[in-house]
C-alpha cells in the first residue's frame, strides 16, 4: 500500500531539489548555518528550561528537546498530560508534542521543536510564555486555573 500517493513531490520540484543539492558550496554553507542555528536554539531552550527547573534531555543532534513536565500535571495520567498540553496551547499559545502521542509510557514528557524558528526571538517568546504559565500553575494550583483566567497575563 503506497501511503505517499497524497504527498508525492512533483517532478519539477524534484529537479529543483536535485540542482540545489549538487551545489556543494551552498550545501556546505546551509549545513553550517543550520548547525549553528540549531546549537543556539538548543542553548536558549536548555537555559530557559533550567531556569524553570524542568528536567530535560539536550540532543546530541536533532531538532527537538525532550522535557519532563510531569511534576506540573494535575494527575500522573494520560488525561493529566492532555489537560496540561491543552492549557499550554490555549493559554500560552505554545504547542508541544505530548509523549503519549509518541508512545512514551512515561507521563509528562513533551517534545519541544527547536528547529521551527527562523527568528530565535520567537523561540524566546514561546519559552517565556511557557515560563509564565508554569509560575501560574505553581501559584494558583490546578483547581483554580483555566486558560481564560491566565491568558491575558501570559501573552502580555
Amino acid at each position: 500500500q503506497n501511503l505517499n500517493i497524497f504527498s508525492g513531490v512533483s517532478h519539477p520540484m524534484q529537479l529543483i531539489a536535485a540542482e540545489i543539492l549538487t551545489d556543494d558550496s551552498f550545501v556546505d554553507s546551509f549545513l553550517a548555518t543550520s548547525r549553528e542555528q540549531l546549537s543556539l536554539a538548543c542553548k536558549i531552550c536548555g537555559e530557559k528550561l533550567n531556569e524553570m527547573v524542568v528536567p530535560h534531555v539536550i540532543p546530541e543532534a536533532g531538532m527537538f528537546v525532550y522535557a519532563n513536565f510531569s511534576s506540573l500535571l494535575p494527575s500522573q495520567t494520560p488525561e493529566g498530560e492532555e489537560r496540561f498540553a491543552t492549557l499550554v496551547q490555549d493559554a500560552a499559545r505554545v504547542v508541544m508534542t505530548p509523549g503519549q502521542s509518541m508512545r512514551d509510557p512515561r507521563v509528562g514528557w513533551f517534545r519541544i521543536c527547536i528547529a521551527y524558528y527562523p527568528d530565535l526571538d520567537v523561540l524566546r517568546i514561546a519559552l517565556e510564555r511557557l515560563s509564565r504559565l508554569i509560575l501560574k500553575i505553581k501559584g494558583m494550583g490546578w483547581e483554580n486555573i483555566s486558560a481564560d483566567s491566565v491568558r491575558a497575563q501570559i501573552l502580555s
